[in-house]
């Protein structure tokens, strides 16, 4: 006879209540520890019906009389219940055993990892952090390139092709809870394995599904081992796994048929595809067969392509912040060998460190677990990371590319027309060049398959002419799911992985084809930010920068070049640095000084909007400000800078907490300036004007409306005599065209100071002179070649 639910009554649903909360858990944590979904939990909570099976869990999980609980006397008990006991108290028996069997096994094979350049193996629960997952396939979506660069974030922290925005992340276990079937894909290097090797250990210590045996099967070593037989079996391989745990067949058998299995097969992507029809076939019948069973199935998400029956697909996600933070930090005690204070002490320096804006491209690559090993390994070396990323780039490169295939013994299957892996390389580098050219982070499908049409017809890679037109689009998924350089972000849409990859690559485009028209066409960028990440990577790759260094600064020259007022403020500047006596160096104090007349110049109309603090002079040499001399002129430049703030502040009516900041700050830059006057006529000019600022403390009231009376006066005054006595504080005037370009003259200016730090070799002399003609105006620059 067919089984009938049970319901629990209103005394039994307060009695069951009550042993949750004496437990301390919660409705979802009951659901985990009996293995099943939330729903008949939440349904037994609620009073309406639950099959019978699950309802006596419940109670006996709740330590309750299943009896009491749906409110029948003692002797009620149906023929079917009893039977039902019986029979999960025999299979509960049977489970209890064969794990006892197979524990040792699955921690053998489960509970250690092989990471790449480390020689011993680390625990996997020593290292694992707790795994997301996408509800919503992203190249299953359909978005169009608009909308991805809506979520384009040049300066995000972690992922600035943005991603996941739009979806909210499920965790792991959760995942595999809700689905009884689950297919998780992922980019290589993502973490499945890990995730599904955790999901064994979980298992196989009764965390998790702890009334299923787990069994792991490597797709790849499941073929390899069965290649000799007739047939590809997955019961009889799991058959011959228990039996080699002592464990019978008829065991097996039952298990099977009651639904007690969590079955793991990891890696489909790794099936040559000579055998992937038969994979299939298989894994399809045997989850079928044994349709009461739970399966997870991984496979990198680009190879997959069938569709199982009844299995959910989930996307495993990029980590973020928090993830990263707890793998590094985990990372530094396990396989650094730190001790647990040490090696999280170390995490939070790399955690710090990784922070920095200078770090954004290596930071951006920790999204990936791979990739986050191996920045962690570089970093463990010499506690930072390298000045010069590029070796890491191509260290990251070679193992999405190969190493990591290699160290675990996978041959995939040749890349269509036989390209070699000098030409692959050579296809990501023009493909990243040609799109970054073009400022294309985002690129269907189409015209991906043109640029390379293109590529073999002017011989740029060589492929195989014939077939090239009907093979472009796979040739362009098995770039995507062999190594995961290319990702499709939404259906037909594609992107680099990392834009710091795309970056790269186009770097190596333009070295590797080193001529003066590419230098030509480089330095015509040197003004759009966006290429200044390619001017850094180019100069670090060339064996001698001094030619690319000499163009950009050939070009940063000719920008103010047609200005006549721009050229007189660069005459000005070198004539005020000369004049001072300090023992920095000339273009230091050319920079610094350059910097003081942003500050001076008035709110409204700032001469350029640079990144807060002294990028330029400090890259140079420091902190300069120390210098008695220039330490005075940045405090009057600072006064000067507040005159004005408090002057914009009044006329716009802004909050009294900024004005009162502007005026505590006015005070202080010239207290400072005038404890700080050598010269007895200007400090007695400064005492002078001093005297005349009413005290803020006494009346704020009363300081707004001196100010507003009488401010103006007193900052022109206080302007002549900067003028007069330090030959600063000069109200250039610059229109917004001027404006521009000084921004645009700083900015190259500190992009070519950083490429003369980050070059890999730069001649002495060539080093000089872009340093003595910095911030120089034509003719000045003119003069010294003459001298």
């Amino acid at each position: 006879m067919a089984s009938q639910g049970l319901r629990a009554s209103p005394e039994g649903i307060r009695a069951a209540k009550t042993a949750l909360t004496d437990k301390t858990w919660s409705q979802h944590k009951l659901a985990a520890a009996l293995g099943i979904t939330r729903q008949p939990v939440s349904k037994f909570f609620a009073g309406e019906s639950v099959s019978r099976t699950c309802f006596v869990q419940i109670c006996q999980q709740l330590g309750l009389s299943w009896q009491q609980v749906a409110g029948l006397p003692e002797d009620v008990i149906s023929e079917v219940t009893a039977k039902v006991q019986s029979n999960k108290l025999d299979i509960d028996a049977l489970v209890w055993e064969v794990r006892q069997k197979r524990q040792g096994k699955i921690q053998d094979q489960c509970g250690t990892l092989q990471m790449i350049d480390i020689a011993q193996t680390v625990q996997l629960m020593d290292i694992y952090t707790n795994t997301n997952v996408l509800e919503k396939i992203n190249s299953q979506q359909w978005r169009e390139i608009s909308d991805l660069l809506k979520d384009f974030r040049c300066e995000s922290n972690f992922n600035r092709l943005g991603g996941y925005k739009h979806q909210k992340k499920l965790a792991g276990l959760e995942a595999v809870l809700r689905h009884s079937k689950l297919m998780v894909l992922g980019k290589p290097g993502s973490g499945k394995t890990v995730f599904l090797q955790y999901l064994a250990i979980e298992c196989n210590k009764g965390n998790f599904q702890p009334n299923h045996i787990v069994i792991f099967i490597r797709v790849k070593e499941f073929i390899e081992d069965t290649r000799g037989g007739n047939e590809f079996n997955l019961f009889n391989y799991i058959s011959q796994e228990f039996l080699s745990c002592d464990i019978k067949q008829e065991s097996t058998i039952n298990l099977l048929t009651q639904g007690k299995m969590l079955i793991l097969l990891d890696g489909l992507d790794e099936v040559p595809s000579e055998n992937v029809d038969r994979i299939i076939g298989e894994i399809r019948r045997c989850a079928q067969t044994f349709y009461k069973n739970q399966f997870v199935i991984s496979c990198r998400i680009a190879a997959q392509k069938y569709k199982f029956q009844g299995f959910t697909e989930v996307e495993v996600a990029d980590f973020d912040y928090t993830q990263v933070e707890v793998y590094a930090k985990n990372w530094f005690v396990a396989v650094a060998l730190k001790s647990k204070e040490d090696g999280e002490a170390l995490g939070n320096l790399f955690i710090n460190q990784l922070n920095l804006p200078e770090n954004q491209h290596i930071r951006e690559l920790a999204v990936t677990p791979i990739l986050l090993h191996l920045i962690c390994l570089v970093f463990h070396a010499k506690e930072q990371f390298p000045s010069n990323p590029t070796k890491l780039y191509e260290q990251a490169l070679n193992i999405l590319l190969f190493r990591w295939d290699d160290i675990r013994g996978i041959k995939r299957d040749r890349i269509a027309h036989n390209l070699t892996l000098s030409n692959k390389k050579n296809l990501l580098f023009q493909l990243a060049a040609i799109n970054f050219e073009q400022e294309n982070y985002f690129f269907e499908k189409e015209t991906l398959q043109q640029i390379i049409t293109e590529l073999h017809t002017v011989r740029e890679i060589s492929l195989e002419l014939t077939q090239f037109q009907i093979d472009s689009e796979p040739l362009l998924k098995t770039i995507e799911a062999q190594h995961g350089l290319l990702v499709e972000r939404a259906q037909g849409i594609y992107s680099f992985s990392h834009l710091t990859f795309q970056e790269y690559f186009t770097t190596k485009k333009i070295v590797e084809s080193s001529n003066l028209q590419t230098w030509h066409n480089l330095v015509n960028h040197i003004t759009e930010k966006r290429w200044h990440d390619i001017f850094l990577l180019t100069v670090s790759m060339l064996t001698n920068a001094d030619e690319m260094l000499q163009l950009m600064k050939q070009k940063i020259d000719l920008l103010l070049a047609d200005d006549e007022k721009l050229q007189y403020f660069l005459t000005w500047l070198y004539q005020k640095s000369s004049s001072v006596s300090t023992h920095y160096k000339a273009v230091a104090v050319r920079a610094f000084y350059l910097v003081c007349v942003e500050r001076s110049s008035y709110h409204r109309r700032r001469a350029f909007a640079h990144t807060p603090g002294y990028n330029l002079e400090y890259a140079l040499v420091g902190n300069i400000a120390f210098d008695p001399d220039l330490a005075l002129d940045e405090f009057l430049s600072s006064t000067i800078a507040c005159v004005n703030e408090l002057d914009f502040a009044f006329e716009h009516t802004l909050d009294d907490a900024l004005v009162l900041d502007h005026v505590h700050a006015l005070t202080i830059a010239f207290n400072e300036a005038v404890d700080l006057v050598v010269e007895p006529e200007l400090k007695q000019a400064l005492q002078k004007l001093k005297k005349q600022l009413p005290y803020i403390d006494s009346d704020q009231n009363k300081f707004g409306d001196w100010w507003q009376a009488k401010g103006k006066s007193w900052g022109e005054q206080f302007r002549k005599m900067l003028i007069k006595y330090r030959n600063i504080g000069h109200n250039w005037q610059f229109n917004e065209q001027q404006k521009e370009l000084l921004q645009q003259y700083y900015n190259a200016n500190k992009l070519l100071v950083d490429c003369l730090n980050s070059a890999s070799f730069v001649t002495p002399v060539v080093r000089q002179e872009i340093e003595e003609t910095l911030l120089l105006a034509i003719a000045d620059i003119e003069n010294r070649l003459l001298a």
